[in-house]
Formats: C-alpha cells, sequence, structure tokens
C-alpha cells in the first residue's frame, strides 16, 4: 500500500537565529532621514555580523579576514556572539510601515540566519549558476548592469560602484534594485569607499520613495549575496544586490493588492518600470518634509 503522507508531505525542520538592529537612537526618522554618512554603519554592522557566521571552509572567510582588518575594532553595541552552530544563510531585510506589518515604528531591520537556503535566494542561485554555464563564465547580473546602463531608460541613480535600476521584470509599481557593478559577491567583498557607495544608494532609494507621495513611504526590502556556508562554485555565482518592493501604486493612500486574476494566474502591471523611473528621477533632491 502506497504511504500517501510521505509522498504527498514533505517537511523539513530548519533552525537558525534572528537579530534586530535598530538605525538610530532618534526613534522619528527612518533611511529617508539620514545621509549615508549616517547608513554607512549600519552597512558596515551588516558586513560585522555576516562575517562573523562564514563557515570557515567558505571562499569568503580569507576576504571577511582581511576586510575586518582594515575597518577596526567593532563598537561593542555591534558585536554579536559566535554561532553554536554553522548556518547556511543569511538574510538582511526591513520591513518599513506599518503596511508592510512593522509594528515598531523605531528605525530597524531585521537580520535571519538559517540551516537551509531559503526559497528566493535559492531560485536566484539556480538562474544565476544557469546563466554562467550557458554564457561562458559570465555572471548574468554583470551583463544586466551593463545592458542596463546602455540603455539608461531604467537607471534611477547611479554612483561609482552601484546601479540603481527599476527592473525590467518588475511587479511592485516602483519596485527598484541596487546592484553591485562589479563582481561583489557579498558585503565582505566592498572597500571602504563602497560601502559608503552602498550607503549612498540606499538613501537615494529611501529618499525618493518618500519625496514621490510626500509621505513615509512603505516597502520591504533585502540583500541577497553569497550563502554563509557554500561552495566555491555558489559563492562564484552570487552577485550582490538589493532587492525594495513597495506596495503604493497612486497616492500615499492607494496601494497595490496582489489578488484576483495576479494571484491566480499572474502578476500584471500597473505602470511599467520605464514610467516608474521617470517618476523616481524627478523625486531626487532635498527630502520633502525638511521643506515643511
Amino acid at each position: 500500500m502506497v504511504d500517501l503522507s510521505s509522498l504527498l508531505l514533505r517537511a523539513e525542520s530548519v533552525t537558525g537565529k534572528c537579530f534586530v538592529l535598530t538605525f538610530s537612537p532618534k526613534h522619528h526618522i527612518t533611511l529617508a532621514d539620514m545621509p549615508a554618512s549616517e547608513i554607512l554603519p549600519i552597512v558596515s554592522t551588516w558586513t560585522r555580523i555576516y562575517a562573523a557566521h562564514l563557515a570557515p571552509t567558505n571562499p569568503l572567510a580569507s576576504v571577511a579576514q582581511k576586510t575586518l582588518s582594515l575597518m577596526g575594532p567593532a563598537p561593542a553595541e555591534s558585536l554579536t556572539p559566535p554561532p553554536s552552530q554553522q548556518l547556511r544563510y543569511m538574510q538582511i531585510f526591513e520591513n518599513k510601515g506599518a503596511a508592510m506589518g512593522c509594528s515598531n515604528p523605531h528605525p530597524h531591520c531585521q537580520i535571519w540566519t538559517t540551516s537551509t537556503l531559503p526559497e528566493e535566494p535559492a531560485a536566484e542561485a539556480v538562474q544565476l549558476a544557469k546563466y554562467r554555464a550557458e554564457h561562458r563564465g559570465r555572471h548574468l547580473l554583470a551583463d544586466y548592469v551593463k545592458l542596463e546602463a546602455e540603455k539608461a531608460e531604467r537607471v534611477v541613480y547611479q554612483n561609482e560602484s552601484f546601479l540603481v535600476v527599476c527592473p525590467w521584470w518588475a511587479v511592485w509599481p516602483f519596485e527598484a534594485m541596487i546592484i553591485a557593478k562589479r563582481h561583489a559577491r557579498a558585503l565582505v567583498d566592498l572597500t571602504a569607499s563602497e560601502r559608503l557607495r552602498f550607503a549612498d544608494a540606499i538613501q537615494e532609494v529611501a529618499r525618493r520613495y518618500d519625496n514621490l507621495f510626500e509621505t513615509s513611504f512603505p516597502y520591504s526590502s533585502g540583500i541577497h549575496q553569497a550563502p554563509l556556508d557554500g561552495t566555491a562554485e555558489e559563492v562564484e555565482n552570487s552577485w550582490l544586490h538589493m532587492h525594495f518592493y513597495p506596495p503604493l501604486l497612486r497616492s500615499a493612500t492607494v496601494r497595490k493588492f496582489l489578488v484576483g486574476y495576479e494571484l491566480m494566474a499572474e502578476p500584471q502591471r500597473d505602470i511599467t518600470p520605464e514610467q516608474a523611473t521617470a517618476r523616481l528621477c524627478g523625486c531626487a533632491g532635498e527630502l520633502y518634509r525638511k521643506k515643511l
């Protein structure tokens, strides 16, 4: 007799650890209010926590040691205890605003480390590996950065090290990505100047979002990078980037919902990435509430 439970019902236990990192002692501000110089310590803390959880066999472990030595001593408040077990992946993410389920208004992010590779990073890893295998070692996101930089029609902002785009495949109305211009596999690959430029790119996205509808713009954001415990090939396939998924559509009170056809069949675009880019490009400059 066929055991239908073992055939159809599958589960895997996952263990891990989570952290909450506050961005500032000023509980009324967000990343949009903070200059890049104040976001830089956040990026540095992300880097230290990621490095502390790397597997000794990870090719990035030696890189991390060098990066940390150049960064100098860690502030006491950024130190985390060493993991009691080797974990597979670290997901750094922020839910901003009540619309995204954030129950604590103070500016903060979360860091979850898990014993397995989660579905979204795993799906990306498959495509990154497939592209390299089919295109003689070229990186998908390297080629995508080159394409977007040449076309320029979906580029919201760029500095020397990072490109900000509303991606071609965007589902959310003002969805954005920050992508490293060179092959940085993880945060520990970044130099001091690159960490500052990453902070600058994050600030640009957050500020332009708030300026768009003159509101504290809700979003979920997250960093994708090489796994903590990965093979040399997995690490080499990785390319540091950050996703921003915002729900607002037409105003501070009108949001997109993935329902009906979009839930049962496939997502639909309310505006094109090119239209979203044009809107966000027009939102540069001083944060709107500083003018009030």
